[in-house]
């Protein structure tokens, strides 16, 4: 029992029984004796409330947060749901609006060329490699495109088809060596050959070669295809002359063209897959 009066834990309480005895002595010289219970119950359950106060308003504020973090993830998630609707609904405008404009184009081209028959097609890629601009388009066999079968947009001719699988086609350009065209200048039907070189190639133009030391060409003519076989269909545009020069050996001139389509950007063509007079000639 000596013990326990000289341990840690008397001392303690000690401690706390002297404390108790002082607020009661303030408490009585404060307001007076009969008042002592009620003080003391006071300073004893006050801070238990402040306590108690204080952790239900965290539970409160954490709950809180819970609830609006929920609501919030609720929220976002129907936003999100919202914006890719609104994104499918851009991307089909979009689509719609491409192929109106393509329908528009193609009827144009049918009212200049009636008896072409022709399949709109969008380009798909092109090949990075090529210098001279070739493309693949997604219209092929399956839609009646054929090899050989010219392109064109409504500014003019552009390529041929060169491949051709049940969905897709390669196009090479006007740009490339690859690609003889009979030509002629749209008024004096001076005639020449429009084939591509590496060099005129890197700047987006062709040229017309084989032209008589006489030519009356000048800047700013128009060329279009002559029609001299079934290949590719008369008169359609091809280009304008850039320029006049004499090869190299001196005899005969050749013509800069620059083609009425910028090659680079064609998104959109038209395939000729029918025309009046088609492959009644030996190809070109």
């Amino acid at each position: 029992m000596l013990e326990f009066f000289k341990s840690r834990k008397f001392k303690i309480i000690l401690g706390a029984i002297a404390v108790l005895f002082g607020m009661m002595l303030y408490s009585a010289s404060s307001d007076g004796v009969s008042n002592i219970p009620q003080n003391l119950l006071e300073m004893i359950t006050t801070p238990l409330q402040k306590l108690t106060s204080s952790v239900s308003n965290s539970t409160g504020d954490l709950l809180d947060r819970f609830l609006n973090a929920k609501n919030n993830a609720d929220e976002n998630e129907r936003l999100k749901l919202e914006i890719a609707g609104l994104r499918r609904q851009i991307a089909d405008y979009e689509q719609l609006r491409d192929e109106n404009e393509q329908l528009r184009k193609i009827a144009g081209s049918r009212e200049l060329y009636p008896d072409f028959e022709l399949t709109a097609a969008s380009v798909v890629s092109r090949d990075p490699s090529d210098r001279y601009g070739s493309f693949l388009i997604d219209k092929g066999t399956l839609h009646g495109v054929a090899k050989n079968d010219p392109v064109m947009t409504e500014n003019g001719l552009i390529g041929l088809v060169t491949q051709v699988g049940p969905i897709n086609a390669r196009v090479e350009t006007i740009l490339s060596p690859a690609v003889s065209v009979s030509a002629v200048e749209a008024e004096s039907n001076e005639l020449g050959m429009i084939q591509g070189n590496i060099e005129l190639a890197q700047a987006g133009k062709t040229r017309l070669s084989i032209l008589s030391g006489e030519t009356q060409l000048e800047v700013g003519d128009m060329i279009v295809t002559a029609g001299a076989s079934g290949l590719y269909p008369k008169s359609i545009p091809i280009g304008k002359v850039g320029g006049v020069f004499t090869e190299p050996h001196g005899v005969t001139k050749y013509a800069v063209i620059l083609p009425y389509e910028d090659l680079e950007k064609v998104n959109h063509v038209q395939v000729i897959t029918n025309f009046l007079g088609q492959g009644s000639e030996m190809l070109e």
